[in-house]
């Protein structure tokens, strides 16, 4: 008997020396083999454990979200372009400031202009990020996501769809647009900047691949939309593609007027992004920041009662409700409950976009100085069932101008 104790002993402690060995094997395989990019990870000290690692993945508990736009990452050194040091002190900036008042989500720009924060085989890299017109030898979208989930947070990749430049109507020699210039069909010019087409196929198929070619390669926890659909809202200026649309319909079939043809066209395309978001890795998330005004965004093709009715188009909406209790229009409570009133899909989720550079203006008439606007509203979307909050943006967490708001909701969310 006293034997086979002995034996069972035995085995048993030899199983946990393979199992630790194995372990620390693991380790030194992860903290060495290549990332998803195919670059090689740096054993550092900095490098986290792999208990830290998955700490980051929000498991429940409130969206407490941070828009951070391209520009916010834009700082020039001496020389007059962004050095690879100067970004990632830039972004480890904001990181620290976001953490410092219980941020736990980046929404980060990737793809501002039909172009990248990384290398792409499919769009070129943002102008923000080359040093002297060259491209940077290093990847600034693998930086950012180490570092934010590093420091225990998620990291969204916020990307325009349809936006090639918002300031000029030549598209760039290295754009994958180039090849539609001048091609109404594809391309529209309107208002001093140029714009991919949403009605064309070959449009969203671009699109689609880029997102997929993101979520394939980059560990991100989300896929964000912001609120730029249509760029246009008189008719006319795609009279042709909604003609043939018109001609391709049979006599007993009633067509869709204008308004919701264009939905319709934008309803395609965000279908098809969250298919290709799920079909990479179903864990990653999608989800649309949208005007705080459902009718505006219904005529800039945005149809937030669609995504929000109906399973397979978002995991979450975030309405820009951009507004106080005192706007005339717009009242922050009432359009907080509408917005809420519009999920009825199993599993979306609802967060409220808030208007963090607005706190201490002159905007709307002075009605943002009180100082506690965003600590009330905050407090608001929970008492209407939201499940979260974005700030916008990086810009305004640590400014003078929003000192007193940022006091008044670091007492709320931190001091929980």
């Amino acid at each position: 008997m006293r034997n086979s104790v002995r034996k069972i002993f035995a085995a048993l402690t030899a199983a946990v020396v393979f199992v630790s060995v194995l372990m620390v094997c693991c380790i030194c395989l992860y903290r060495s083999s290549p990332d998803r990019t195919g670059r090689e990870t740096p054993d550092t000290p900095d490098t986290p454990e792999s208990a830290d690692i998955i700490a980051y993945k929000r498991s429940g508990g409130e969206m407490r979200g941070l828009w951070v736009p391209y520009f916010s990452l834009y700082s020039e050194d001496s020389s007059g372009s962004m050095s690879e040091k100067t970004f990632r002190r830039r972004f480890s900036e904001i990181v620290a400031q976001a953490k410092r008042h219980g941020v736990n989500t980046l929404f980060v720009q990737v793809r501002p202009n039909c172009d990248a924060a990384y290398p792409s085989d499919i769009f070129p890299f943002s102008e923000i990020y080359l040093l002297d017109g060259k491209e940077p030898d290093y990847d600034p979208l693998a930086f950012m996501i180490e570092t934010a989930h590093a420091s225990g947070m998620e990291l969204h990749a916020w990307i325009n769809p349809y936006r090639i430049s918002s300031s000029g109507t030549v598209i760039p020699d290295n754009s994958p647009c180039k090849k539609w210039e001048g091609n109404e069909r594809r391309v529209i010019v309107y208002n001093g900047g140029v714009y991919m087409n949403p009605a064309s196929a070959e449009v969203r198929s671009l699109i689609i691949d880029g997102v997929r070619e993101l979520v394939h390669n980059y560990d991100v926890d989300g896929i964000h939309l912001d609120d730029y659909f249509y760029a246009f809202t008189e008719s006319g200026i795609d009279e042709a593609d909604y003609s043939e649309y018109l001609n391709s319909l049979s006599r007993r079939k009633t067509p869709l007027t204008l308004q919701k043809w264009r939905c319709a066209n934008v309803n395609t395309l965000i279908a098809g992004i969250y298919s290709a978001v799920k079909s990479e890795d179903n864990s990653i998330v999608f989800g649309i920041a949208p005007q705080g005004n459902p009718d505006n965004d219904l005529a800039m093709g945005a149809d937030v009662y669609e995504w929000c009715g109906e399973n397979g188009y978002i995991d979450y909406l975030a309405p820009q409700i951009y507004f106080n209790s005192e706007n005339p229009v717009c009242p922050y409570e009432k359009m907080t409950d509408e917005f809420r009133k519009m999920i009825t899909a199993d599993g979306v989720e609802y967060y409220v976009g808030l208007a963090l550079y607005k706190a201490g203006s002159d905007e709307d008439d002075g009605t943002w100085h009180s100082g506690s606007i965003i600590a009330s509203q905050i407090e608001y979307a929970r008492s209407a069932g939201a499940d979260g909050y974005i700030l916008y943006s990086a810009d305004y967490l640590e400014d003078a101008a929003t000192a007193e708001e940022i006091r008044h909701y670091d007492e709320l969310i931190l001091g929980e």
